[in-house]
Protein backbone atom coordinates (compact mmCIF):
# COMPACT_ATOMS: atom_id res chain seq x y z
CA UNK A 1 0.00 0.00 0.00
CA UNK A 2 2.50 2.69 0.81
CA UNK A 3 4.18 1.57 -2.81
CA UNK A 4 1.22 2.36 -4.25
CA UNK A 5 1.01 5.51 -2.70
CA UNK A 6 4.77 6.29 -3.85
CA UNK A 7 4.43 5.66 -7.03
CA UNK A 8 1.13 7.92 -7.38
CA UNK A 9 3.02 10.72 -5.78
CA UNK A 10 6.03 10.05 -8.03
CA UNK A 11 4.12 9.91 -11.30
CA UNK A 12 2.18 13.53 -10.44
CA UNK A 13 5.54 14.79 -8.91
CA UNK A 14 7.37 13.78 -12.18
CA UNK A 15 6.14 14.05 -16.35
CA UNK A 16 6.41 10.88 -18.00
CA UNK A 17 7.14 12.36 -21.20
CA UNK A 18 10.79 13.78 -20.36
CA UNK A 19 11.79 11.00 -18.88
CA UNK A 20 11.33 8.61 -21.77
CA UNK A 21 12.64 11.14 -24.42
CA UNK A 22 16.32 9.63 -25.28
CA UNK A 23 18.99 12.49 -25.40
CA UNK A 24 20.26 12.49 -28.90
CA UNK A 25 23.73 13.48 -30.01
CA UNK A 26 22.57 15.70 -32.47
CA UNK A 27 21.10 17.96 -29.69
CA UNK A 28 24.57 18.25 -27.98
CA UNK A 29 27.20 20.60 -30.03
CA UNK A 30 30.84 20.83 -29.07
CA UNK A 31 32.48 24.33 -27.87
CA UNK A 32 35.03 23.56 -30.33
CA UNK A 33 35.05 22.74 -34.16
CA UNK A 34 36.13 19.56 -34.97
CA UNK A 35 38.03 19.39 -38.80
CA UNK A 36 36.89 16.19 -40.78
CA UNK A 37 40.05 15.20 -42.21
CA UNK A 38 40.57 12.03 -43.99
CA UNK A 39 44.08 11.19 -43.86
CA UNK A 40 46.60 8.10 -45.10
CA UNK A 41 50.14 7.36 -44.15
CA UNK A 42 51.54 7.99 -47.75
CA UNK A 43 50.33 11.78 -47.87
CA UNK A 44 51.78 12.64 -43.93
CA UNK A 45 48.51 13.74 -42.73
CA UNK A 46 47.22 15.79 -46.24
CA UNK A 47 43.52 15.51 -47.76
CA UNK A 48 43.18 12.51 -50.00
CA UNK A 49 40.44 10.89 -52.07
CA UNK A 50 39.91 8.33 -49.50
CA UNK A 51 42.46 5.93 -50.52
CA UNK A 52 43.18 3.40 -47.19
CA UNK A 53 46.38 3.23 -46.14
CA UNK A 54 48.23 0.17 -46.76
CA UNK A 55 51.19 -2.15 -45.20
CA UNK A 56 54.12 -4.65 -45.52
CA UNK A 57 55.64 -6.19 -43.12
CA UNK A 58 58.91 -8.29 -43.79
CA UNK A 59 61.42 -9.73 -41.01
CA UNK A 60 65.13 -11.00 -41.40
CA UNK A 61 68.03 -12.06 -39.37
CA UNK A 62 70.44 -9.79 -38.42
CA UNK A 63 73.98 -10.14 -36.46
CA UNK A 64 72.88 -7.89 -33.72
CA UNK A 65 71.90 -4.42 -33.15
CA UNK A 66 74.51 -2.00 -34.51
CA UNK A 67 75.03 -3.88 -37.18
CA UNK A 68 70.72 -3.78 -38.06
CA UNK A 69 70.60 0.28 -37.61
CA UNK A 70 73.86 0.85 -39.79
CA UNK A 71 72.44 -1.45 -42.62
CA UNK A 72 69.02 0.41 -42.18
CA UNK A 73 70.11 3.80 -42.43
CA UNK A 74 72.64 2.90 -45.59
CA UNK A 75 69.74 1.63 -47.27
CA UNK A 76 67.81 4.82 -46.61
CA UNK A 77 70.11 7.07 -47.73
CA UNK A 78 70.67 5.13 -50.72
CA UNK A 79 66.61 5.52 -51.42
CA UNK A 80 66.67 8.78 -51.07
CA UNK A 81 65.05 9.30 -47.32
CA UNK A 82 64.09 12.13 -45.68
CA UNK A 83 62.71 12.60 -41.98
CA UNK A 84 65.08 10.40 -41.03
CA UNK A 85 65.07 9.18 -37.27
CA UNK A 86 68.18 9.29 -34.72
CA UNK A 87 71.24 6.78 -36.10
CA UNK A 88 71.56 5.55 -32.27
CA UNK A 89 67.42 4.58 -32.24
CA UNK A 90 66.87 0.75 -32.75
CA UNK A 91 63.71 2.06 -34.79
CA UNK A 92 64.75 3.95 -37.79
CA UNK A 93 62.32 5.66 -39.27
CA UNK A 94 62.11 7.21 -42.79
CA UNK A 95 59.78 8.81 -45.71
CA UNK A 96 60.88 7.41 -49.00
CA UNK A 97 58.98 9.27 -51.56
CA UNK A 98 55.62 9.51 -50.47
CA UNK A 99 55.73 6.37 -47.94
CA UNK A 100 56.92 5.79 -44.54
CA UNK A 101 59.50 3.10 -43.72
CA UNK A 102 60.64 1.32 -40.15
CA UNK A 103 62.76 -0.62 -40.00
CA UNK A 104 63.12 -1.91 -35.85
CA UNK A 105 66.16 -3.78 -34.71
CA UNK A 106 65.25 -5.94 -32.47
CA UNK A 107 68.04 -8.38 -31.18
CA UNK A 108 69.22 -10.70 -34.14
CA UNK A 109 65.80 -9.68 -35.94
CA UNK A 110 64.53 -7.08 -38.39
CA UNK A 111 61.30 -6.23 -38.85
CA UNK A 112 60.56 -4.31 -41.95
CA UNK A 113 57.83 -2.51 -42.13
CA UNK A 114 56.67 0.46 -45.15
CA UNK A 115 52.90 2.03 -45.24
CA UNK A 116 51.49 3.83 -48.29
CA UNK A 117 48.40 4.06 -50.70
CA UNK A 118 49.37 1.37 -52.92
CA UNK A 119 50.58 -1.86 -51.97
CA UNK A 120 52.31 -2.93 -55.43
CA UNK A 121 54.87 0.07 -53.79
CA UNK A 122 54.77 -1.01 -50.49
CA UNK A 123 55.65 -4.22 -51.22
CA UNK A 124 58.77 -3.13 -53.94
CA UNK A 125 59.78 -1.12 -50.93
CA UNK A 126 59.93 -2.91 -48.22
CA UNK A 127 61.73 -5.98 -50.78
CA UNK A 128 64.26 -3.19 -51.70
CA UNK A 129 65.01 -2.24 -47.90
CA UNK A 130 65.12 -5.87 -47.31
CA UNK A 131 68.58 -6.28 -49.89
CA UNK A 132 70.05 -4.71 -47.20
CA UNK A 133 70.25 -7.33 -44.41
Amino acid sequence: MINNILIAAAAAVIPAAPLCAPVLAENVTSPKSVPNVSASFSAGLVETANIPPTMALWEKPVANNIACRNAARSKFFELGARDMSDSNNNAQWATVGNMKAIVWCRENRAIISVAGANYNSVAELRDEIGKAF
